[in-house]
């Protein structure tokens, strides 16, 4: 497939591929799959044209393999290394793993990377696979008298580096970027970049969709694309989310109410291929970007948990401090821009790159003021907070928090008891209180749902897969975990399942599919628009197929946030009549409406209601008497000329809206004099 591809390439060498539907269909590679052999150094770039870089020409033409390790170990880490490390003996891939982790400061979680990089060392007869092991072939031996080895690089925090002049379009963001501009920057709280963080893939996704908007695309064909260019970006919340993440980054604009295009700093980061163009793209347009790295430079302990306990010195639009995934998708991008390194999987410094970036672009001022960090609990020590990742998860945590955990601790299959912890956390935090439990042959949590008589005890049972798809694994002793614990129902929690795996758990009476996307997006509008527990009950009813549970979760939130538009409007006419003198037989609470006088059960039926009910009394009153969730206490007045029915009286219709009626009530008020 790789000669075939190159030989593609090579025959539109000399063609114009300045249009991107010129280039050659291999396969049904698309752009982002090429940008990655690109990074490989099998591809060169010329602005958005793919062409055979000169070691794949050559390699083409010889036919040697050793060429194509040369080129990978040129361009890609541990590649060398990695054969280096078995002139000494055939090793495990969890031994190639310690070793990336231990001698080259690879933050990698799990052996997947040492296997790829294997399997290109295997196709091309450098090693061997047997027993378990992967074992040095004789042409591999061959090969390391022709490259030299790379070890981690020494601290270059005192040297300088060069940045590469920025573009005309890059230059115009950066001036604008005075004390107001800074101030005006967006504050990035939720950030998406789809595809995979490893190996450059950030910068490859971001690339590849700065691309899709060039020169314009349909808003609907820009979300279409992302599900089909990213198989783990397939719903339509999160293309969206995606598409607005691009917007934040400054990378897209809209250009009309259906369409948009490729911002022109972007166009001159793609063309260039400068990743520092990039960088001060996406620092002219998010708060505490370039920031970081004079926080990474000052913090006594500079982990992301550090840096989300600074940003909020440095958000004056934002009443509180970004999340922990908000910095880790800011700590990516300025990993891939090469202006920090990662020393371990949550701590970072930055690189000479970084502090010759830092000082090029103007920064934000951080406010030296108190921290709005609020306090650790009786006085513990706030570093230890980080902690969270990998063990025990706080169960005062912020939601964000939580959900982020979630969403990371689901493809960290090496450690899978960090998605248990993190889903009981959830849970609680959705007012299910339980445990973790955890080891083998036992459930790995438990939560109970309810309270008195009516609360039931759920099983949670968490799978892990760094795919994002959980597959061929049986679901049969799942019954035996529930038997223990008396549980009557299994959530069942991953960030995906295979069809037949799904199917088999949907079909199950007792068993809710809860994918640990949805869980976070639960647990994250839960700290804006909070839902009752009958409200939340679909996101844990085994009568619900897994498609279903997120429809009937989001229909409860657009009931809520029409709750609250209700509520304010109402507020806004109480606040006006408070205003306006009281009449004999007028006021708040209506004479007319004695809940004593009704027949029993009627009052304590309509407390129950959750609907709004609008009563319409009779007489002589200047104002008519609403009723709002049927709570005597909530008893509001608003103008005889504005009756409606929001629910319905007696079958009718709604006639007006609220917000119509406070602006009656208003306009009532002026005329009043």
């Amino acid at each position: 497939m790789l000669r075939a591809l190159i030989e593609d390439f090579s025959a539109y060498q000399d063609r114009d591929l300045s249009d991107q539907e010129s280039l050659p269909q291999a396969d049904g590679l698309n752009r982002h799959q090429l940008q990655r052999l690109a990074r490989a150094g099998l591809l060169s770039r010329e602005g958005r044209t793919f062409l055979p870089s000169a070691a794949a020409l050559v390699w083409r033409q010889s036919g040697d393999p050793a060429l194509l390790v040369e080129t990978f170990h040129h361009n890609v880490r541990f590649v060398g290394e990695a054969t280096d490390a078995l002139a000494s003996g055939p090793r495990t891939h969890e031994q190639l793993l310690d070793l990336a982790r231990e001698h080259f400061d690879l933050p990698w979680e799990a052996s997947g990377p040492v296997r790829d990089r294997t399997t290109w060392l295997t196709v091309t007869g450098m090693v061997d696979l047997f027993d378990g092991r992967v074992h040095l072939t004789d042409a591999g031996r061959d090969i390391l008298a022709r490259i030299v080895m790379g070890r981690p690089e020494p601290d270059d925090t005192d040297t300088t580096a060069q940045l590469m002049p920025a573009a005309g379009a890059v230059v115009q963001l950066i001036e604008q970027l005075a004390e107001a501009g800074l101030r005006a920057r967006a504050d990035g709280a939720n950030l998406y970049v789809p595809g995979t963080s490893a190996n450059g893939g950030t910068m490859d996704a971001l690339q590849v969709l700065v691309e899709a908007a060039m020169p314009s695309i349909t808003e609907a064909d820009f979300m279409q694309f992302v599900r089909n260019t990213f198989p783990k970006a397939q719903t339509t919340a999160t293309a969206r989310t995606a598409k607005d993440t691009l917007k934040a980054l400054g990378l897209i604009r809209r250009t009309s109410s259906k369409t948009w295009s490729a911002a022109p700093a972007a166009i001159a980061w793609v063309e260039s291929g400068e990743p520092s163009e990039l960088a001060r793209t996406v620092h002219a347009s998010i708060a505490f970007f370039g920031e970081m790295l004079g926080v990474l430079d000052e913090a006594a302990r500079p982990t992301s948990g550090t840096l989300a306990e600074h940003s909020m010195r440095y958000l004056p639009n934002r009443g509180k401090p970004l999340s922990r995934s908000a910095v880790n998708t800011r700590l990516n991008l300025l990993e891939v821009c090469g202006l920090v390194t990662r020393l371990s999987q949550t701590t970072y410094r930055t690189t000479a790159l970084g502090q010759a970036f830092k000082y090029s672009v103007p920064c934000l001022t951080s406010d030296d003021g108190p921290s709005h960090v609020a306090p650790a609990a009786d006085g513990a020590d706030e570093s230890h907070r980080d902690d969270a990742l990998g063990s025990t998860l706080p169960l005062d945590s912020l939601g964000s928090d939580i959900a982020a955990e979630l969403e990371s601790s689901a493809r960290a299959s090496a450690t899978p008891e960090r998605l248990e912890k993190a889903a009981v956390a959830a849970l609680a935090y959705l007012g299910m209180p339980g445990e973790h439990v955890g080891g083998n042959r036992a459930v790995d949590g438990h939560v109970r749902f309810g309270v008195g008589a009516d609360s039931r005890v759920l099983a949670v049972e968490t799978k892990t897969a760094a795919s994002g798809r959980v597959v061929d694994q049986t679901l049969f002793h799942l019954a035996g975990h529930r038997a223990k614990i008396a549980a009557e129902v299994t959530l069942l929690i991953g960030p995906g399942f295979g069809p037949s795996m799904l199917m088999e758990a949907d079909d199950d009476p007792v068993i809710a599919v809860i994918e640990t996307g949805l869980l976070a997006e639960v647990v994250r509008h839960q700290e804006r628009t909070p839902l009752t527990p009958t409200q939340l009950a679909p996101l844990v009813d085994p009568a619900l197929r897994a498609a279903q549970r997120g429809d009937a979760i989001r229909g409860h939130w657009r009931d809520q946030e029409i709750y609250s538009e209700l509520e304010y409007a109402l507020v806004d006419i109480l606040n006006v009549e408070a205003e306006v003198p009281l009449e004999e037989g007028a006021g708040s609470i209506s004479p007319r409406f004695d809940a004593s006088s009704e027949p029993a059960g009627t009052a304590s039926r309509r407390t129950k209601s959750w609907k709004p009910s609008i009563f319409l009394p009779q007489g002589g009153s200047a104002f008519s008497t609403a009723l709002i969730r049927g709570t005597a206490a909530s008893l509001v007045s608003i103008p005889r000329g504005s009756a409606f029915a929001l629910s319905g009286i007696n079958g009718q219709q709604p006639r007006k809206s609220i917000i119509e009626c406070a602006q009656e009530t208003k306009l009532a008020r002026s005329q009043k004099g």
